[in-house]
């Protein structure tokens, strides 16, 4: 895995913008992945329960993100935030690429906790989760990382010197191997407005009692 000479994650201006936010392996329509969401493998509940005072939104005008793809997978698995160079080349089964938006906006829950609770006060919330649980893991989504008018290239890598590699965004036609290939990464949201990043609670259930957990992994949205 490369070894970084930025954070792991963008740094726009604005410092209450969550750092912690995870990558998704591919980018979802935002209006497919709301904050307040309820998540499983298989099914998703959306809120009808919540409103504009129980978020917090901050953004920036300008967004860049370098990302590492899985070519066994094509998904996003790692981000690099804004940098400009790394100090180790990729994995055979890795490649790099760029995210570029005109805007990035985070929502998240200024109260998780007390959001769940609302959630609860309705009447189709519990039971959905009390049957998810006997079926694997369920999430409740309490940020999203959203850009708009994305665009998603394929990135290279070059000798920089000093041990460092500089990422290259591609444009065009690039030539690779003897071929030439689109620069474009093959991203179908079919939106304006796309969900790239997420920070989503575990829901345990103990007996009656609904909680909230640990951080859960992007894996349910694989």
């Amino acid at each position: 895995m490369s070894a970084l000479t930025s954070p792991l994650t963008p740094t726009p201006s604005n410092p209450m913008i969550p750092s912690e936010i995870a990558l998704l392996p591919r980018p979802l329509a935002a209006d497919g992945l709301s904050v307040g969401q309820l998540v499983s493998k298989d099914s998703k509940l959306n809120p009808s329960d919540l409103f504009d005072r129980d978020y917090d939104d901050v953004g920036c005008k300008w967004y860049k993100d370098v990302v590492i793809l899985s070519t066994k997978t094509n998904t996003f698995t790692t981000s690099l935030g804004g940098t400009l160079l790394v100090q180790n080349p990729l994995d055979s089964d890795t490649e790099m690429g760029t995210i570029e938006a005109e805007e990035m906006r985070v929502r998240s829950l200024k109260d998780p906790n007390d959001a769940l609770s609302k959630r609860l006060a309705t009447g189709d919330t519990y039971p959905w989760i009390k049957e998810q649980v006997q079926k694997g893991d369920v999430g409740f989504v309490v940020a999203v990382r959203e850009v708009t008018n994305a665009s998603y290239k394929r990135a290279t890598l070059r000798d920089a010197g000093n041990g460092n590699w500089e990422v290259v965004r591609e444009v065009g036609g690039e030539v690779r191997d003897g071929k030439r290939r689109d620069s474009g990464l093959d991203v179908q949201t079919g939106s304006k407005r796309d969900a790239v990043g997420v920070i989503m609670k575990r829901v345990i259930v103990e007996g009656d009692h609904v909680t909230l957990g640990d951080e859960l992994s992007t894996e349910l949205f694989e």
